[in-house]
Parts: structure tokens; sequence; C-alpha cells
């Protein structure tokens, strides 16, 4: 089996003691905005991937890039040989989960474009568009 990554976007994420990510409002379609553009507090990307033992990523990035803007890179690092080597017995895939914050996006419509860079190359994700939504007018 290939490399493979998805994602998952939400409004909030936190922590517990034992290290379990919480995602809180995780959008299930499109992010719909009032009007063009609309700036939310804050936005999770949160990236899952996963390779086979015999094929380790090397090196990881995520990159959003929101329509009308910049992209937004974050290392994830460079993986340990003791992250395979350590892998237990009889395990034939390795998975990461990396959060990507932007705060304050400015959210216009369109395609958000997400990937996970390695490397080998990059693993387009699907990314939820950003549609426009106005909000009904009062009958008068």
């Amino acid at each position: 089996m290939m490399r493979q990554a998805s994602l998952l976007v939400a409004d909030e994420i936190y922590y517990n003691l034992h290290g379990k990510a919480i995602l809180q409002g995780i959008y299930h379609g499109d992010l719909t905005i009032p009007a063009d553009p609309s700036v939310a507090p804050q936005l999770i990307f949160f990236f899952m991937g996963e390779t086979d033992v015999s094929d380790p990523f090397q090196t990881l990035a995520v990159e959003v890039t929101l329509p009308g803007a910049e992209p937004v890179r974050n290392f994830v690092g460079v993986m340990p040989p003791e992250f395979v080597t350590n892998a237990s017995a009889g395990r034939t895939r390795l998975y990461f989960r990396h959060p990507l914050l932007i705060q304050a996006p400015v959210l216009k419509p369109g395609k958000i474009d997400a990937k996970v860079i390695h490397e080998k190359g990059e693993i387009s994700v699907g990314a939820p568009w950003i549609s426009l939504n106005p909000p009904l007018s009062k009958p008068s």
C-alpha cells in the first residue's frame, strides 16, 4: 500500500494529559461564510498520514493555501530511524498526526488546497471549499 494522507478542519484542538487530541467544531462540509471576505478566530487543519513500515517518511511538512492567500507551511520534522526500528512486531503501517493552526484567517470563497510534503514528493489531501452564503435579508 502506498503513502496516503487525509485532513480534518476544526475550530479548536485540545490535548489531554494522556496525549489525546480532542478536536471541536469539525467541519463536515464546506466552510460557509456570510460575507466576502470574512475572518475566523482560528482554524485547525489536522493532517493524518500513513505509510508502509518498509517505506517510512524521512522528512515531513504540511501546507495549506486558503483562496487568495499565501501558503502556510509547517515543518513536521525528520523521522528518526528508531521510529521504525521500535515499531511493534507485526506492524505494517506507520502513522503521523499533525495540527496546523492558522490564526485569524481571512476567508474568501474558493477551494482550500492542502498537502503533505515529503522527501519523495507531495500528497494532495482533500480539503473543503469556502462557500459564500450571505444572510437572508429581512422582508419589508
